[in-house]
């Protein structure tokens, strides 16, 4: 990819009305869950006994995650779609009260569907990542996570490339896709600013078929994943 010459990237955001439960958006999946309806097993009240978390919240994060790796007060460290996420992306911020907001089924899926119709709207080949905040090992505050992406390669192979000293680089491979997540989420907020959308333009990608699959790592091959040998048995 040449790194010369190339044009400032724009990041232009996208207010979006409030979204009701149950509203019918044909572009996006939404999925909501109303936590007095939830049936609450004998492990989700151990883990809110351990972790201070109500009780039907913490039954819903053991519905969506594929593992459970600890916690702390309030939150529950999980494994979810082969991502590391606090309480496998349920949220009740901005979320109607009584309900918790989760993760698409399918976020590549959904990704896919809102790419073909706005590619179908506006006549443009383009990306679609659906992003979430996360937190980072021993770093404060939120930053975005990509859990959906369609259209665009989501790493930058830099291995065989030399550095400024010439040095011929090894290991090193960017990932394009969560730099542009977190670069949407700065604009996007976490509280009322109902920024839903974020317009990218001049990104230095790659269109083409991919997902967000690419840019997973296995546990045995990641640095945090690997030490977290020991899931919690609760």
């Amino acid at each position: 990819m040449k790194k010369e010459g190339y044009a400032p990237v724009i990041l232009i955001p996208v207010k979006l009305p409030v979204v009701q439960r149950g509203e019918n958006l044909r572009p996006i999946i939404f999925r909501t869950v109303e936590l007095d309806k939830t049936r609450i097993s004998s492990r989700a009240r151990r883990l809110a006994g351990k972790y201070q978390l109500d009780a039907r919240l913490a039954q819903v994060v053991l519905n969506e995650a594929d593992d459970v790796c600890g916690g702390v007060h309030g939150f529950i460290l999980t494994i979810r779609q082969g991502m590391l996420s606090a309480n496998a992306g349920v949220d009740v911020k901005n979320s109607p009260a009584g309900n918790a907001i989760l993760w698409p089924a399918l976020p590549n899926y959904s990704a896919s569907v809102i790419r073909k119709y706005l590619e179908l709207k506006a006549h443009v080949r383009l990306g679609v990542i659906i992003v979430d905040s996360r937190v980072t090992p021993l770093r404060l505050g939120t930053t975005g996570l990509t859990i959906g992406l369609s259209g665009f390669q989501p790493i930058q192979d830099e291995r065989g490339r030399y550095d400024l000293y010439h040095r011929r680089v090894r290991v090193t491979q960017t990932n394009v896709v969560d730099d542009l997540a977190a670069a949407a989420h700065l604009l996007m907020g976490e509280c009322d600013e109902r920024i839903g959308v974020v317009v990218i333009r001049n990104a230095r990608i790659n269109l083409g078929r991919f997902s967000s699959s690419q840019a997973k790592l296995s546990m045995k091959k990641c640095l945090v994943g690997s030490s977290l040998v020991n899931f919690a048995k609760v």
